[in-house]
């Protein structure tokens, strides 16, 4: 029969006896796969049927319940749990533990307590991470809470809270010592003069001078905004005291003769910029000014603006 099928096909198809072969193979494929979504359908009816006998169900009931009654004997328990009265600005890790906390809990409460500030009212406790709602309310009605007062707070401040204080104090004294301060040349300031400003620190005046090295030299006060990590509160109280002389002694690249890598080390320029701005150069001579920059088009013109004091064109 199979030997017939063969001949005939290659009769009517002209098939070779390997593609005789192959087209036979081929078509069972495909009756394969036709066949696969019906077979898998029926295949999930017949095992998706329930399989559960009467004893099997009894059985399951019977856990169901066992499960309730542990869950219920559980509760029961968990009631009956002893718990003490205790002072929740007071009592220490120990005491906490022995009035029904776990002991985690119990260390949370008394780092809070000592690194943030007392607690002022029970809901407080709540913040401690890992302070359930359910807890909570079992131990509320024993808790007590000792108001402390300013004064008595001191025995809770850290040492880094002190160190705070101090600071302020010294900060406020030398505000008071120096409220006449001359006002100055930005870009002739140290770091010492600065430093007698009000909020700037030793590490905001290391940062604006060598920021305006970097520039070689502020040519707007807006410029101070670029300081990295300057706040507005610092950067106001700098400005009630600080200037830019009229004759402004910028520190300028010469453009018609630096290289790529020579251009970038300016904070406005980066490379994409540098290597238009020598791409230009080459092919069209040497930059009389700087509205020869706004003529290339792919400058936006507030960088040229911006760079262009600091660029010389000899």
């Amino acid at each position: 029969m199979k030997q017939k099928i063969r001949i005939w096909l290659r009769n009517f198809f002209g098939f070779s006896r390997t593609e005789t072969n192959g087209f036979i193979i081929l078509v069972l494929l495909m009756l394969i796969i036709l066949a696969a979504p019906f077979a898998s359908r029926q295949l999930y009816n017949i095992y998706s049927k329930s399989v559960q006998s009467a004893d099997d169900k009894k059985q399951l009931k019977s856990l169901m319940a066992e499960l309730k009654n542990s869950v219920e004997i559980k509760t029961v328990e968990n009631n009956n749990e002893i718990f003490k009265t205790f002072d929740l600005n007071k009592s220490s890790v120990h005491q906490l533990i022995s009035a029904g906390f776990p002991e985690y809990l119990a260390e949370r409460i008394v780092k809070y307590r000592k690194k943030i500030k007392p607690f002022e009212s029970k809901s407080e406790l709540l913040k401690i991470y890992g302070m359930d709602s359910s807890l909570y309310e079992k131990i509320h009605p024993f808790i007590m809470l000792t108001k402390i007062t300013p004064k008595a707070e001191e025995k809770f401040e850290t040492g880094s809270n002190k160190d705070n204080t101090i600071k302020k104090e010294k900060d406020t004294k030398r505000t008071t010592e120096k409220v006449k301060i001359q006002r100055f040349d930005i870009n002739k300031a140290d770091t010492a003069q600065l430093q007698n400003i009000f909020g700037i620190g030793p590490a905001y005046s290391q940062r604006i001078t060598k920021y305006r090295d970097y520039l070689g030299g502020f040519n707007s006060l807006d410029q101070l905004e670029e300081v990295y990590g300057l706040k507005k509160e610092n950067l106001d109280s700098l400005l009630k005291y600080v200037f830019i002389e009229q004759k402004k002694n910028l520190k300028q690249l010469k453009v018609n003769q630096l290289n790529a890598d020579s251009l970038v080390q300016h904070p406005y320029i980066s490379y994409k910029e540098a290597n238009v701005i020598i791409n230009y150069r080459n092919q069209h001579g040497k930059f009389n000014s700087s509205e020869d920059l706004h003529s290339i088009m792919i400058l936006d013109s507030s960088w040229v603006q911006k760079v262009s004091p600091y660029l010389s064109f000899e």
